[in-house]
């Protein structure tokens, strides 16, 4: 019984046998987990690749990009001439006669310029719908010229004339490589007529970007009469038009609205419609081309604002500040015409703007304006910069000196401030 009980416990072994229990690695689990890893890795590497190169794209797209403030440079004082040192007399034996191939190489290099300045102007077109007599609706369009003057890493700011498009319905730039976007008017200046209008960094194609520039605004206050400069843009009252001249009077200056700015006379004729940049012979911006306050000798004299006068309102419209006004026109009264006319000194107020917040506070014709919130005033130019740091609704104390049956007496008004409309 024992012998037969042994020989089944043998035949049976195998039962007994120890099973070893299978590596974790070799496990079913173990695979899909590395299979599962594998995947993450090669999805996070395509979305790091992708988010790498669409990174400048959407930035653009989503606007991420802070705006940035436009900062225009002011001119300084004119340098004084210092002589260059006398070296050896050169002397000329013979005449050196110009030949026709010189000529046209000299407006080959002016062309040069121009072309180069063209990089920084766009053409603006401006469509309004409007009614005719018979209620038929039609579409009016009007292109100028307009300057790069600012990219604020959101949108590209263009200076134009603002008469042209202040009830434009659609208004569309067009850069110097033919392409076009829409634009959207920003901000503008009654007073000059000059306004700002942006288009959509985001909308931009890289390729223009690549081949336009923002302009470069040069000094007015150097120039002098017979100096060469180049109208470019639509001087002749069309697109990439241009005309070559001199200055023959560039420090002519005009009365405006609470200031007073110079003006550059060209003796190029006007066009009507004309509109642009005049620039020297190094492609800087020194003037830009008006028609609002034309000289009453010569009205068809090509004429422009200097640009050193207008740097402080193209930076105010480009930051979307507002240009405010009193809606007051004067002239400086100096120490010597006080003493000949018996008028104190200050800036004397030959006129106001009828609905203006000079005539709302107070201010009259002949007053003689002496201080502005405790600042002491000596000369329009003087109001006019420091009207450039107050903003609208403003309150603004004025004293003026005002003419009695005897004497002229101390006034205060009170001013609010408001943009011209």
């Amino acid at each position: 019984m024992a012998e037969e009980r042994k020989s089944n416990d043998e035949e049976f072994s195998f039962v007994k046998e120890k099973i070893k229990k299978q590596p974790f690695y070799q496990t079913r689990r173990f695979r899909q987990l590395c299979y599962w890893l594998l995947v993450a890795a090669l999805c996070g590497a395509v979305a790091c690749f992708v988010f790498v190169k669409l990174q400048p794209f959407m930035e653009r797209a989503l606007g991420k990009e802070e705006k940035t403030e436009i900062t225009i440079p002011r001119d300084d004082e004119p340098d004084e001439v210092t002589q260059e040192p006398i070296g050896e007399t050169v002397v000329i034996t013979e005449p050196q006669e110009l030949e026709l191939a010189d000529y046209q190489k000299l407006y080959t290099k002016l062309k040069a310029v121009a072309g180069e300045v063209n990089k920084s102007l766009v053409t603006v077109t401006a469509a309004s719908s409007d009614t005719d007599w018979f209620n038929e609706t039609y579409e009016s369009r009007r292109e100028i010229s307009g300057l790069l003057v600012g990219n604020n890493g959101v949108e590209l700011l263009i200076l134009t004339p603002y008469e042209p498009v202040k009830d434009a319905s659609k208004l569309q730039v067009t850069f110097v490589d033919g392409k076009s976007q829409d634009a959207v008017l920003k901000n503008y200046d009654r007073v000059t007529d000059m306004a700002i209008v942006s288009v959509n960094l985001a909308a931009v194609d890289e390729g223009t970007m690549e081949v336009v520039k923002i302009a470069d605004l040069g000094s007015s206050k150097s120039v002098k009469a017979g100096d060469s400069v180049i109208a470019v843009g639509s001087p002749a009252g069309f697109a990439g038009s241009l005309k070559f001249g001199n200055l023959v009077a560039p420090g002519h200056k005009t009365s405006v609205i609470d200031g007073e700015y110079r003006l550059l006379i060209t003796d190029m004729e006007r066009s009507d419609g004309g509109t642009g940049v005049l620039v020297n012979l190094d492609g800087q911006v020194i003037g830009l081309i008006e028609d609002t306050y034309l000289h009453a000798s010569n009205e068809r004299a090509l004429t422009a604002y200097a640009i050193s006068d207008m740097k402080a309102v193209i930076e105010h419209l480009s930051n979307s500040q507002d240009l405010v006004y009193m809606g007051i026109k004067g002239s400086q009264v100096t120490a010597e015409i006080a003493e000949s006319q018996g008028i104190p000194t200050g800036v004397y107020v030959s006129d106001v703007e009828p609905d203006s917040p000079a005539l709302n506070g107070g201010l009259q014709a002949g007053d003689v304006i002496i201080e502005i919130s405790g600042k002491a005033v000596a000369s329009v130019t003087e109001i006019q910069e420091m009207l450039l740091k107050f903003s609208k609704d403003q309150v603004i104390q004025v004293k003026v000196m005002r003419q009695g049956k005897e004497e002229y007496k101390e006034i205060a008004c009170s001013v609010k401030l408001d943009v011209l409309k």
